[in-house]
């Protein structure tokens, strides 16, 4: 090897040291909320009567929404409560899964989890699924985009992507030792998200393990035709499930901030009978 190939694969590992997996959206959506809420009150005093009042009203929405969203959920854009979520995830992965066989990300984004999946069990082989939408493929959320992480974290060989939906699974029944989502489940609008459930546990084999994490306050649960989550963990184990239980970020020592309480996010796992 020459001197050249040595520096060419130097800038080329230099340019592959940070995967890109679009914490960045939030602010920026974040961002545009407040932007345009102060924008619209300006105009607000420029314009009269009902035009005027519209404009009032458009940027409290505005920018109270914004406001509330940063409170909520500008943990996203903190790097160190990022690392802290997934390394309570990664705990509690460690804690119920051996680490082998085949685990399947369900709504995998840029592919996160899978990815970390595959750095932290290294006799795993892991699948990532998700439609890639055209709305989030403006955000830069892509196939080609978790491919490419993958490559960077060096678990390319064993993380693959496919598109695929949810709500329609691909695979033989009992296929997968593990099945995980996280923060897909409550963004899927359809009319009753019990049937991601039903998928995930139909592609585990007997004794397999699902972890999902992501938002279950009251409001998401009614998307799951439930009142609480004892109702949904009782649905839960209906599906063939041991086991069952929903424990909160707060609950495994993750303080995103008060305010981000409310969405109740934590992890619903359960082991297939």
């Amino acid at each position: 090897m020459n001197d050249n190939d040595t520096d060419n694969r130097g800038k080329l590992k230099k340019n592959l040291e940070k995967p890109y997996y679009g914490y960045s959206i939030m602010r920026y959506f974040t961002v545009a909320l407040i932007v345009g809420g102060i924008v619209s009150i300006a105009l607000a005093i420029i314009f009269t009567a009902w035009v005027s009042i519209l404009c009032w009203v458009l940027g409290v929405i505005l920018l109270s929404s914004g406001v509330f969203l940063h409170l909520s959920m500008g943990w996203v854009n903190n790097p160190e409560k990022i690392e802290l979520v997934k390394d309570k995830f990664s705990d509690l992965l460690g804690n119920v899964w051996d680490g082998n066989g085949k685990v399947l990300d369900m709504g995998t984004g840029l592919g996160r989890v899978a990815i970390e999946i595959a750095k932290q069990f290294p006799e795993a082989q892991v699948v990532g699924v998700d439609t890639w939408t055209k709305g989030w493929k403006l955000s830069g959320m892509t196939k080609a985009g978790a491919e490419k992480n993958a490559i960077i974290e060096g678990v390319s060989g064993r993380c693959t992507f496919q598109t695929d939906s949810a709500l329609d699974l691909p695979f033989e029944d009992g296929e997968f030792q593990l099945v995980v989502s996280s923060f897909a489940f409550h963004a899927i609008k359809i009319p009753d998200r019990t049937v991601l459930f039903k998928e995930a546990i139909r592609a585990l084999a007997p004794g397999g393990v699902f972890v999902i994490c992501g938002p279950f306050s009251g409001s998401f649960l009614k998307a799951y035709k439930v009142k609480n989550m004892p109702e949904l963990l009782e649905k839960v184990q209906q599906m063939g499930v041991e086991d069952a239980k929903f424990v909160s970020f707060k609950e495994t020592g993750v303080e995103l901030g008060r305010l981000a309480n409310i969405w109740e996010m934590g992890y619903l796992s359960g082991r297939k009978v």
